[in-house]
């Protein structure tokens, strides 16, 4: 399939700039979603804890960890990064979260719903 056999290419160049660069909270936190898009839950959660050890105030690896949340089933954890990252969000960012299927799965959840009644 070509969403495995692309994600797969994204994983191996994001472990290569993580060689490279141990610092890079956002490579490890994208790195993070194609993990849980590969069904790799516990190395996702690594990952991911690793980005928000890096930069936890960084609001890309905010929103990319709310999303790999999501996408891990872990929904309050989901949202909570989500109400700390909503008041620093631009306009192009609200926009992009509103449309976002990465959060498909919290979308009935009742504090996701009130954040996007935040966006109105």
């Amino acid at each position: 399939n070509d969403a495995e056999l692309y994600a797969r290419i994204a994983l191996e160049r994001a472990e290569e700039e993580l060689r490279l660069h141990p610092e890079n909270a956002n490579c490890a936190c994208l790195g993070a979603i194609v993990l849980a898009f590969l069904g790799e839950r516990d190395r996702a959660a690594k990952w991911l804890g690793r980005s928000l050890e890096i930069d936890p105030s960084d609001i890309n690896v905010q929103y990319n960890a709310a999303c790999t949340y999501a996408l891990l089933g872990e929904f309050e954890r989901s949202i909570d990064l989500l109400e700390v990252w909503l008041p620093q969000a631009g306009a192009e960012m609200r926009l992009w979260f509103r449309n976002d299927s990465d959060f498909a799965s919290v979308h009935s959840h009742p504090r996701y719903q009130k954040l996007l009644q935040l966006l109105q």
